[in-house]
């Protein structure tokens, strides 16, 4: 099934179509906003409070999911900007009461290093296979309260 269709599938309620919407804006904005806001200040501006009372699993994927694509169609790539999809995913997860973490990691290669962020739940990335991070150490992470954690 090509990525539209999945689009079309997930997409179940008017509110789905908003948060798409939503997302796709602040995936657009987000070239721009990482160049000239320090990531620690934008992820305190990126960081909404929960509207929810109990979270919803499948709204998580969901977002995960809208987050991914949305970072594919802005940067025309097969998984867009690691960085701008987990910025996005991070604000609208805290929305939806998931209490996310982003993480930051750098690994080695034989002459170089490749740097990646990534969006934590529960304790478990999202969006990503653990065995793809298992060659990143994570230096430093944004708190779902927006501040930055040490590691």
């Amino acid at each position: 099934m090509n990525w539209p269709g999945r689009w079309t599938r997930n997409i179940t309620s008017i509110r789905d179509v908003v948060l798409v919407v939503r997302i796709l804006a602040w995936t657009a904005a987000m070239p721009i906003l990482k160049r000239v806001v320090p990531v620690r200040t934008l992820g305190r501006a990126l960081r909404l409070r929960s509207t929810v009372s109990h979270r919803d699993h499948n709204r998580e994927r969901r977002i995960v999911a809208f987050a991914r694509w949305a970072a594919r169609l802005v940067r025309l790539n097969d998984d867009g900007n690691c960085l701008e999809r987990g910025l996005v995913a991070f604000r609208y997860l805290g929305q939806a009461g998931a209490n996310p973490t982003l993480v930051f990691g750098v690994s080695r290669t034989d002459s170089s290093f490749m740097g990646h962020a990534w969006v934590v739940v529960d304790g478990r990335p999202v969006g990503e296979r653990e065995s793809t991070l298992a060659s990143y150490t994570p230096i430093f992470a944004i708190g779902a309260d927006g501040f930055l954690i040490s590691s």
